[in-house]
């Protein structure tokens, strides 16, 4: 039978042990919404390894993905990867589909969001972001529109037709190509301008389809999604008892060990000393603890605290 909803997803290959997580996530804590949906994974310069993880483990559609060839690669895309912009393939898919939700590869699904979702009317709608107003997404002028205004979060969007897609999915990557030198903060300045370039008028949905991980818990135990937003990533600083099983998993496949993030140079050598090469497949559970926790050379306290939190399977 024919779906009416797509799930969107894109990550590099660096990044794919947490996408692992969030389909993980999904597949588990919002099965309905799964059910209904076809998912998509966004794959830029996955190996033949990943893929075949990725298959084996998810009933997901892997699609390869470059930016077109006239989008400049400047500092910005090349930091973020081009990965991140293929959330723009959101409008390909929107043509196929009546409902297409995009998420972020660094998500933690905690809550069932088909009937919550299927109640959205508008053709888009999104959560805030942190940032006071648009014109904090972009290191440069942009001509044409007003700057001003609130600026929504690129992490969780949902998509549901009509909408102009076969217009707006070129027009994306056109203005990428022009703004490439200014998007401070990748896709979601040029998903801005989208919604006055296109007079849409979003739905806001609540914090809660897409709460920082830095949150307090109170506020974390509601969250539909917990997104580690920014630098704030959950194999950095935070202890997350399910993000940590789901993560083990992941090892125990066979995916890569290699986590993006900046250690101190003693600690890296710790870790040389600590950790065999090449790791072994599944892991033990020293090695992965010692894979996840915090630096504790520049983080000694959120070192002590995962700790704790680790040996007591506390939940966030």
């Amino acid at each position: 039978m024919k779906k009416n909803t797509a799930i969107l997803f894109a990550s590099s290959e660096a990044f794919t042990y947490a996408l692992f997580v969030s389909i993980k996530s999904l597949l588990a804590h919002s099965p309905q919404l799964a059910q209904e949906a076809d998912i998509f994974v966004y794959a830029w310069r996955w190996t033949e390894k990943t893929k075949k993880i990725f298959k084996a483990a998810f009933p997901v559609t892997i699609c390869d993905y470059e930016l077109p060839d006239f989008v400049p690669l400047s500092p910005y895309i090349k930091i973020f990867t081009p990965a991140l912009f293929a959330r723009f393939e959101a409008f390909d898919l929107l043509q196929r589909y009546e409902r297409v939700i995009c998420m972020d590869s660094d998500i933690f699904v905690q809550q069932e969001m088909a009937s919550p979702l299927s109640k959205i009317n508008a053709s888009i709608a999104l959560t805030l972001d942190d940032c006071p107003a648009v014109r904090n997404n972009f290191s440069g002028p942009v001509e044409g529109y007003d700057l001003s205004v609130k600026c929504y979060n690129a992490g969780f969007i949902v998509l549901r037709n009509p909408l102009p897609a076969k217009e707006i999915h070129p027009w994306l990557y056109r203005m990428l190509a022009k703004y490439a030198q200014h998007c401070y903060l990748g896709d979601q300045g040029i998903v801005n301008l989208m919604l006055q370039e296109f007079h849409l008028t979003p739905q806001e949905l609540p914090q809660s389809y897409n709460q920082p991980a830095s949150s307090p818990n109170r506020i974390l135990h509601h969250a539909y999604i917990i997104h580690a937003q920014g630098h704030r990533k959950f194999w950095c600083y935070y202890y997350f008892n399910e993000w940590y099983n789901f993560y083990t998993q992941w090892l125990a496949l066979g995916g890569s060990t290699a986590l993006i993030r900046k250690n101190t140079l003693l600690w890296d050598k710790l870790l040389k000393h600590i950790l065999p090469s090449p790791m072994p497949v599944p892991p033990t559970k020293r090695e992965v603890f010692w894979l996840l926790a915090p630096d504790a050379q520049r983080y000694p306290g959120k070192f002590l605290l995962f700790t704790l939190k680790r040996l007591f399977r506390v939940r966030y």
